[in-house]
């Protein structure tokens, strides 16, 4: 196995040279540090990433902490998109991904604040889930690295990726008023899912376009999901048994858009037909699934991506970073020309 001690010598300089190209040195002429990479890449040398992090006491590691345990984390598309999209920046700036699923909410906060104080990681991407408020204080007060993926108060300004929806449901209300849709129904998504109860943003856009539309905001047609198959299939049933008139339906997630559709199918009505059905997510597994299907674009692999490279420029700059908002988006499908909005 190569040493530092071998690229040294084949490329022609000090042992300290070498050191200083893999720090990224400025210090290294351009040509000099050509050379080296070069007998880098020849001896097939890999530094010991160990003894660098403990130098630089730091881990190299990355925690995404996910509070809902994996029977629903394992199971839910839209979360593992996101974790795709952490991977991705993570393995591309050079870090590992610490993946933690907790059983609980609780203990989820206790297993963030465990993995930094130990220094397994050198920072932690979470979910703003309830009580997460005296987690935050205490890595603000001790300067432990941390991003969340949407906010978990309306006073924070940093180190955040928050998805805005509002878009995408205005869009996909507007698409189907205009396609002669007057009752449509919502399946939002649940009130205590997020740290603070904010403004249901699905609801917002959909009332807005309806206003627009001058059609009556009926809040009997919105339901509350739970993002789940199961909870999509049991509110679409509710809302098509009472009100038989509905004509469409809204969706705040693709696992809710499955469980809708077995439900209307179940109750003998054609998707596209009967029933105009829209997605939550557009997920890559929905697209070959429901290729007809219109859909609200979340960008939960970008949240993820976005999130990763924020929390490791947090780590690098030592420094809290500005929160970052992502525009959901819409596109037309199925017997419609297919359309980004």
């Amino acid at each position: 196995m190569a040493t530092l001690y071998d690229v040294a010598k084949l490329a022609g300089v000090s042992p300290k040279t070498v050191s200083r190209v893999l720090n990224e040195s400025h210090l290294v002429a351009e040509e000099t540090r050509k050379r080296v990479w070069e007998a880098i890449r020849k001896l097939d040398y890999h530094p010991n990433v160990m003894a660098s992090s403990l130098k630089k006491k730091r881990s190299n590691n990355i925690g995404f902490v996910v509070p809902y345990g994996s029977d629903f984390v394992f199971h839910d598309l839209n979360m593992m998109e996101q974790l795709r999209g952490v991977h991705d920046a993570v393995t591309q700036e050079g870090y590992n991904l610490l993946v933690s699923v907790p059983l609980s909410k609780k203990d989820s906060h206790q297993e963030a604040v465990r993995l930094l104080k130990k220094r397994s990681i050198d920072g932690v991407i979470l979910y703003p889930s309830a009580g997460i408020d005296p987690i935050i204080a205490e890595f603000d007060a001790k300067s432990l690295r941390y991003v969340t993926l949407g906010m978990y108060s309306e006073r924070q300004e940093t180190n955040f990726v928050e998805i805005n929806v509002f878009p995408g449901a205005y869009l996909a209300t507007q698409f189907l008023l205009a396609q002669g849709h007057q009752v449509i129904g919502l399946i939002t998504r649940p009130k205590s899912f997020f740290n603070y109860p904010k403004e249901d943003l699905y609801v917002q856009g959909y009332r807005k376009a309806l206003k627009e539309a001058g059609v009556e905001f009926r809040p009997e047609l919105v339901r509350e999901g739970d993002f789940t198959f199961e909870g999509g299939y049991r509110e679409c049933l509710l809302l098509k048994r009472t009100h038989p008139e509905m004509t469409a339906l809204i969706c705040a997630s693709d696992p809710m858009t499955y469980g809708a559709i077995r439900a209307l199918e179940s109750l003998g009505f054609q998707v596209g037909k009967d029933v105009e059905v829209v997605a939550g997510d557009n997920l890559p597994l929905t697209q070959k699934l429901f290729p007809f299907l219109s859909a609200i674009v979340n960008p939960s692999y970008e949240q993820g991506f976005q999130a990763a490279k924020m929390l490791i420029a947090i780590i690098q700059d030592g420094q809290d970073a500005p929160g970052v908002f992502l525009d959901a988006g819409f596109v037309v499908r199925g017997y419609y020309r297919e359309e980004s909005r």
